[in-house]
């Protein structure tokens, strides 16, 4: 047996046994949660709809496992509207004279759209009603700030951006900032459903963020050469999730929900900053966390498809962005030259379609 084939057998047989693991403690916590809620037993019976009424597939989602045989396919389609935030600001622009007139507050993040899908196969085992196993992916792709600074604004001739510890050696009246931010997610879990109207799920999740900050003298950006200060910083994060999702509210028609993720994740980073002919290039890897928030509700348009509306919060602790690696790395200090990890969050709506046959 070869190295190659030897490794794959082993992921192969790591995947298994977390699918194991996570199935028996969705099950484990499936059998200890009617215990400890109020009401115990009665938890598990469900409310059935008013008698003029059918029972819908959206009806089933909140029945307990055991209550559980269809339906047993579902895909969400729908998009993201995220604003990103970052750490406190720092200074970035200065006057002739040295005077600090803008921090990095100037570059507001404007909220940007992006999609995402998700795919549920349910009841995977006749011996397991209520098991679920569902994929998502999410993405969010663009730029997400661009600002223009002129001398003309301030009491001075020409404008100093401070770029990795370091200010221009022949500045220029006018320059345009650029933050692109693309952000990528892919999930899979398993989930269960221990009792009405509540679901677990365990499982894996990979998150990857890719940005690049440029500072570009204006007057170069309708030139074939543009003139200034770039970087990027990229962030690769795999690990397990944990989570869980509740009806809050629902009249047959209509549902809120609310749905809670925690991701505990090893990220490895790498990045780069250039500036006429210095340059120099970083990495690093850090174990770091994702919380993953949504409150929503749906409607039904039919007894196989609804619409939903929900608030998305995203919260990545220890991770790199292109624009705060600027306030705290030099070009002119290779001690300084390390990942500055900081907290970036997300937030805004996720809007979509839901079908469940």
């Amino acid at each position: 047996m070869d190295g190659i084939t030897g490794n794959r057998l082993n992921l192969a047989a790591s995947i298994a046994t977390l699918f194991r693991s996570a199935s028996m403690m969705l099950a484990l916590a499936g059998s200890l949660l009617p215990s400890l809620a109020v009401g115990g037993s009665s938890m598990l019976e469900f409310d059935a709809p008013a008698a003029d009424r059918p029972l819908n597939n959206f009806d089933k989602l909140d029945l307990p496992g055991p209550h559980r045989f269809e339906p047993l396919f579902g895909v969400d389609i729908g998009a993201l509207a995220l604003k990103r935030s970052g750490p406190d600001a720092f200074p970035l622009l200065y006057t002739d004279s040295l005077e600090l007139v803008e921090t990095s507050d100037a570059i507001d993040p404007e909220m940007k759209l992006g999609a995402r899908i998700s795919v549920t196969l349910f009841n995977l085992t006749r011996y397991a009603p209520g098991f679920d196993c569902d994929f998502v992916f999410l993405s969010v792709d663009d730029m997400v700030a661009e600002t223009q600074f002129d001398a003309g604004n301030y009491t001075t001739t020409n404008l100093n951006p401070l770029f990795y510890g370091g200010l221009p050696s022949a500045p220029d009246p006018s320059y345009t900032m650029f933050l692109d931010s693309d952000l990528d997610s892919a999930e899979w879990m398993i989930g269960y459903r221990p009792i009405q109207r509540i679901r677990l799920t365990a499982g894996l999740r990979w998150f990857r963020l890719d940005e690049t900050f440029d500072v570009i003298d204006t007057a170069s950006l309708a030139t074939t050469t543009r003139s200034g200060f770039f970087s990027t910083a990229s962030n690769e994060a795999f690990g397990v999730q944990v989570g869980g999702e509740a009806t809050l509210w629902t009249n047959g028609r209509s549902r809120i929900y609310a749905r809670g993720k925690f991701a505990a994740l090893n990220n490895e980073v790498h990045g780069s900053a250039v500036a006429l002919n210095t340059s120099f290039n970083y990495e690093g890897d850090k174990d770091t966390s994702l919380v993953d928030v949504e409150v929503g509700g749906s409607m039904w348009l039919c007894s196989w498809a609804s619409l939903q509306l929900a608030y998305q919060g995203l919260w990545l602790e220890d991770a790199v962005g292109a624009l705060e690696q600027s306030s705290s790395q030099s070009f002119f200090d290779a001690s300084s030259q390390t990942p500055a990890y900081h907290d970036l969050n997300w937030n805004g709506l996720n809007f979509g379609f839901s079908m469940i046959w």
